[in-house]
């Protein structure tokens, strides 16, 4: 199928470009050989080399790329294709062997080769100067951002934080004592660790959640994985931004009912006050506070917690980085081509550092907001897709909006079934049959219909055929992407199993 040129697809041309088209093989072919690659620079990052690297840099690259690293305008440039930015966080994951075969080598309509033209030492100086460029915008970026220092996998940007709840260590300690703290429900039964397991990637295995009180919500709870990058927090709530602002609905929220503390904001204090180890907690955290003990301060620090949630050390992680070619198998390396092609297009809804459309962080300018109908309803009358899970379209009473609901992480995947919105799908396999289909086919029943007819269902939705092995090669591609170290990572995990708790209630066990 021939696809027509997009502004989207202009986007991800610029994505592309320059040396992060050769670094991350979800958008090219990688043909760097894997001993050129691993090569590292022989030259020591001294004031001479650095200088010399920058004379050659400003004469041979900042015409297109800029002294700073950022690629100029297009008009500019000194070459029509666009340019990737040098100083971005994505140069952190690419191997000094990589940058100095695309510096040697150029690509293709893009950059023209150095070869014949810069010695041996001046391009190995390039790249000291390149990484200088990253080494000099993160130092900008730490600066900006605080004294709290971040904990990231190579390759991840930092984060987005409200200005009005900037990180602290101590924060986060006290987030992760309330994250897990049953006192947060009215019958002291439940807790936000409840719903969002560390063992299960932080979801709970259900199809659809269920609340202290017994009430079956109409959609699963999403995985925290990475939750700090997500400029859409649920799944099909456009309005919901900022972490803060999510952590409110759980424990007030009466439609459905989760925690269940709708006016009972004194009573929560009151309990929280009672624990003697919230004394020093919430001391520490808002230490300027003669009285710390808020609503507002209870979650900011569940916020400050969840943003510490990052996953970023998978097989496949340390496979693509470059580090470890045999991080994964070779079935998930085919894999990896099927998931990043045209055949299959699942990149398109879940690429990135984080594998989800939607996303954003520090200094990234505009967020990316996506929501997609997959076709997985497509009943008759007004809406496509039964009350009440009828997408953003709840909120924007826009009839093209039916059955949009945010595409989630891919990270941890095999670990967070049931699969969509209301858990409907019950394996991976049941999944890849899905999009095959081009859409679900329900035969009979109040919920038949045929998926692929849905008039809003998305484009990158087409349907194809895989072999039996393709099928096992996409299947060892997708446990690439479990990180075991994030299962079980201490920093993470319940506080208060350590902690004595006299009245045995309180706290999730």
């Amino acid at each position: 199928m021939k696809r027509k040129f997009t502004f989207r697809s202009y986007l991800l041309l610029i994505l592309v470009a320059w040396i992060l088209a050769y670094a991350h093989k979800a958008w090219a072919q990688d043909d760097i050989p894997l001993e050129e690659r691993l090569r590292k620079n022989p030259l020591p990052a001294s004031a001479t080399h650095l200088e010399s690297g920058g004379k050659v840099y400003r004469d041979s690259c900042a015409g297109c790329h800029g002294m700073d690293g950022k690629p100029k305008p297009q008009t500019e440039q000194s070459t029509p294709a666009p340019q990737g930015d040098l100083s971005d966080f994505r140069m952190e994951s690419i191997r000094d062997g990589e940058i100095y075969w695309v510096v040697t080598h150029g690509i293709e309509n893009f950059m023209p080769a150095s070869e014949g033209k810069l010695s041996d030492t001046q391009r190995w100086e390039v790249v000291l100067y390149i990484r200088e460029l990253r080494a000099r915008r993160k130092a900008i970026e730490i600066a900006q951002l605080g004294p709290y220092r971040w904990k990231l996998p190579v390759g991840f940007p930092y984060p987005n934080v409200p200005a009005d709840n900037p990180m602290t260590p101590e924060k986060v300690e006290l987030g992760r004592y309330l994250f897990y703290d049953q006192r947060l429900s009215l019958n002291q039964t439940q807790s936000c660790a409840s719903c969002h397991k560390q063992k299960l990637a932080f979801t709970d295995g259900r199809p659809r959640g269920v609340g202290s009180t017994g009430e079956l919500h109409p959609r699963g709870a999403m995985s925290l994985a990475n939750v700090a990058y997500s400029p859409a927090l649920t799944w099909a709530n456009p309005n919901i931004h900022q972490l803060e602002q999510q952590a409110l609905l759980p424990m007030f929220g009466e439609n459905p009912i989760e925690l269940g503390m709708s006016g009972k904001e004194t009573l929560l204090i009151e309990r929280l006050k009672a624990e003697p180890k919230y004394q020093k907690l919430f001391a520490a955290a808002f230490p300027k506070e003669s009285n710390p003990f808020t609503v507002a301060n209870v979650v900011k620090a569940i916020a400050s917690f969840e943003r510490t949630i990052i996953s970023g050390d998978s097989p496949y992680d340390r496979y693509a980085r470059g580090g470890d070619p045999n991080a994964i198998a070779e079935s998930a390396k085919r894999g990896e081509l099927l998931f990043f092609g045209e055949k299959l297009e699942c990149f398109h809804c879940h690429g990135g550092f984080n594998f989800t459309g939607t996303v954003d962080y520090f200094q990234k300018g505009l967020p990316e907001v996506e929501f997609h109908n997959t076709g997985l309803y497509n009943l008759k009358g007004k809406t496509s897709y039964p009350v009440p899970n009828t997408g953003i379209y709840e909120f924007t009473q826009n009839l093209d909006d039916v059955g949009k609901f945010k595409a989630p992480t891919l990270r941890n995947v095999m670990l967070t079934a049931p699969y969509m919105h209301d858990g409907s799908v019950k394996t991976i396999d049941d999944v890849i049959d899905h999009y095959g289909a081009g859409g679900r086919t329900i035969k009979s029943g109040p919920l038949a219909g045929v998926g692929a007819e849905n008039p809003n269902r998305s484009d990158f939705v087409q349907g194809f055929e895989l072999t039996a092995e393709e099928r096992k090669d996409l299947h060892a591609f997708l446990e690439s992407l479990t990180d075991k170290s994030f299962l079980t990572d201490p920093a993470l995990s319940n506080p208060w199993i350590s902690v004595s708790h006299p009245s045995g209630q309180g706290v999730e066990k």
